[in-house]
């Protein structure tokens, strides 16, 4: 009797065992690929070209594996050191946005494998940061920022979109130079400020001095408006004491011979 209930709890538990096997089994069959991947199938190690889709999807435990390739836009950022056409040492923090195209998962899995970032992408950024910097110097790099970025991209977007890679957007976050180079940077603006100060107050002392110059010219026009006036006011005061002065002396009588201007004394007569 004993023996009868061991036996069919033994059982029970062997057929508990069964069944979670089983259903680790199904488990095992079934995988999930998320929105914004694509998942490269492989059967004992080699990769299949038809790529799994989004969604539930079947495959063969032990034998099939499913490997997941993220198409979503994704950041790489990258720093390093290279020098300017000027040979000044030049520090460059990049970022991109990136894409994995779908049609090019397989391919890129196959060649490469699921770790392209470290492989390709980073190099790549590398050698285009470095090719494009040499052409500039310095001071360009800077007056020129968002030219060079641009330029950067069309030499990465070059390099890696045979790869199976579309560059979204391309970022130079930071750009520094050697302390040395910093310090001759801020002599130059302090000098050029003085400059430009040096230039504004020469501005204004001509300007000061040229009201200065049109404030005397006014003043002797005015004086010799007035020095021309009082002048003739002199000279017509002076003939009218004259006249008044004749007029005194004279006894009311003409004389029988004249000369000079006979129509002054007939005006004073009058």
């Amino acid at each position: 009797m004993k023996n009868l209930e061991l036996t069919k709890k033994i059982s029970i538990i062997i057929t508990i065992l069964v069944v979670l096997l089983v259903f680790l089994v199904l488990l095992k069959c079934f995988t999930t690929v998320p929105t914004g991947f694509v998942g490269i199938k492989t059967r004992f190690g080699k990769a299949s070209e038809n790529t799994v889709q989004e969604g539930l999807n079947l495959k063969l435990p032990i034998i099939e594996n499913i490997y997941l390739i993220d198409c979503r836009t994704q950041k790489a950022e990258t720093s390093c050191g290279t020098a300017s056409r000027d040979l000044q040492e030049v520090s460059l923090n990049v970022v991109i946005n990136y894409n994995v195209n779908k049609d090019s998962a397989y391919k890129l899995f196959k060649e490469v494998g699921a770790n392209y970032e470290a492989i390709v992408i980073s190099p790549a950024i590398l050698e285009s940061v470095k090719s494009i910097t040499a052409q500039y110097t310095a001071e360009e790099l800077i007056t020129k920022r968002s030219e060079v970025s641009d330029k950067m991209q069309e030499t990465l977007v070059e390099k890696i979109e045979g790869r199976g890679f579309t560059v979204v957007d391309f970022n130079i976050t930071d750009l520094d130079f050697s302390d040395v180079y910093n310090q001759a940077i801020e002599n130059k603006q302090v000098a050029e400020q003085q400059a430009k100060q040096a230039q504004y107050e020469l501005e204004k002392a001509k300007i000061e001095n040229e009201k200065k110059i049109a404030e005397a010219e006014a003043n002797a026009k005015v004086m010799q408006i007035q020095n021309e006036s009082t002048t003739d006011k002199a000279l017509e005061l002076k003939e009218i004491e004259i006249k008044q002065q004749f007029i005194q002396k004279w006894n009311g009588v003409l004389p029988t011979t004249m000369s000079g201007d006979v129509t002054s004394v007939l005006d004073i007569t009058e």
